[in-house]
């Protein structure tokens, strides 16, 4: 079965900026590079303007971050992009200048490749096979299903849900979480969880280590839904000057040097076009501007404004699993993605192998527990 999972991934390569960490911003230089990724799975939504979103998904294993938990992790990698056009698609011989130092042991291949551009600067391709015919090929597969959303009036039709498809062993873990969820946790009828997507370029001090969705019924129809997840720090990018002075304030203040950030999710079983986010002093959308990974102040939809119920954009798999984006490096979020070029870490809570544990506790339970421990003598403490 693994032979098989894996015959199923591509390597997708794209032409970007480069970008360099100055003074802990992100900056993006001139330069370009032609970037290759290997172990990529291909799949397609529908963009907000109605074009065609190619999705990009790629994994890797690495230990857990966490020396109480002691089992590796998959930290598996999101980029999504519209393209218009599709060129065609051929076989090529390698070029040695866009062999990737990072994937030495898949790329001595010899001979030729299939290949195929997306737009100006997006690539999806694979070795050729000795004595393979172009349309058996991965790529050509891809390639014809890429051909027929963008021929179709509506791509994608009218969803707004991410698919997935077990084309790896990775994106098959995802699936069989997705159908087959743990019973013992779910004490609802059906259990919402958000499926959350962050840079990864910020993940080295700001990622996720807990979520939390205390759910509850409204009525017969209706769901609502705390989220709050538990970052392991919180970085300053535009203000790092700041950064030690804001930490002792937090630590005074809440008793943790974490983050902590809580949003909730509206659901109306009876129509999905009701489903909502509320991002009480956490929007990442503020005065008409889309807050990316850089800011480290944005508090958009602030208390006073009352509740604004941002609709739902996307959903992962089905109706109980929303999409959130944090955006900004102080955690802020939204519905949509204010950092297309980024890759993102996809959190996909309660799978085994996520580097995020999944809880069930209130934001008062939380910051309760926090008042009861010192976060100076035990910094990786945590509630669940």
């Amino acid at each position: 079965m693994s032979i098989l999972m894996g015959s199923r991934e591509v390597w997708f390569s794209h032409r970007e900026n480069v970008y360099r960490i100055k003074g802990s911003r992100i900056e993006w230089t001139e330069q370009k590079k032609i970037w290759s990724w290997d172990r990529c799975t291909i799949s397609f939504a529908r963009s907000p303007k109605k074009r065609l979103r190619v999705v990009v998904r790629s994994n890797t294993i690495r230990n857990h971050t966490r020396p109480d938990v002691n089992r590796p992790m998959t930290l598996r990698f999101m980029l999504g992009f519209d393209i218009n056009k599709v060129h065609k698609i051929y076989s090529q011989s390698i070029n040695p200048s866009l062999r990737s130092v990072d994937c030495e042991d898949r790329w001595n291949v010899p001979g030729e490749r299939w290949i195929f551009r997306l737009d100006s600067d997006y690539w999806i391709w694979d070795w050729k096979a000795d004595g393979e015919y172009m349309e058996s090929s991965n790529v050509y597969q891809i390639y014809r299903e890429i051909k027929t959303h963008l021929a179709s009036p509506e791509p994608i039709a009218a969803s707004q849900l991410f698919d997935l498809k077990p084309k790896s062993i990775s994106d098959k873990m995802v699936l069989d979480h997705i159908k087959y969820p743990d019973r013992r946790i779910i004490h609802l009828h059906k259990r919402i969880i958000p499926v959350i997507y962050q840079p990864s370029a910020d993940g080295l001090k700001n990622f996720i280590r807990e979520v939390h969705c205390a759910q509850k019924n409204i009525d017969n129809n209706k769901i609502e839904v705390e989220v709050t997840i538990i970052f392991n720090n919180e970085q300053l990018r535009n203000h790092s000057n700041l950064e030690a002075p804001y930490k002792e304030i937090r630590l005074l203040l809440y008793k943790r040097e974490k983050d902590v950030e809580t949003f909730r999710i509206m659901i109306d079983n009876k129509d999905a076009s009701k489903n909502h986010f509320i991002f009480k002093d956490i929007y990442s959308y503020l005065h008409g501007i889309n807050h990316g990974l850089n800011e480290d102040d944005v508090h958009g939809d602030p208390k006073w404004m009352g509740e604004i119920k941002r609709p739902i954009s996307h959903y992962f798999m089905d109706y109980q699993h929303p999409i959130v984006f944090v955006n900004t490096s102080n955690h802020a979020m939204a519905e949509h993605d204010a950092n297309p070029r980024l890759w993102k870490w996809e959190y996909v809570p309660g799978i085994e192998d996520c580097p995020v544990t999944l809880g069930s506790m209130t934001r008062k339970q939380i910051d309760d527990y926090f008042d009861q421990v010192d976060a100076k003598k035990d910094p990786e403490f945590s509630p669940a």
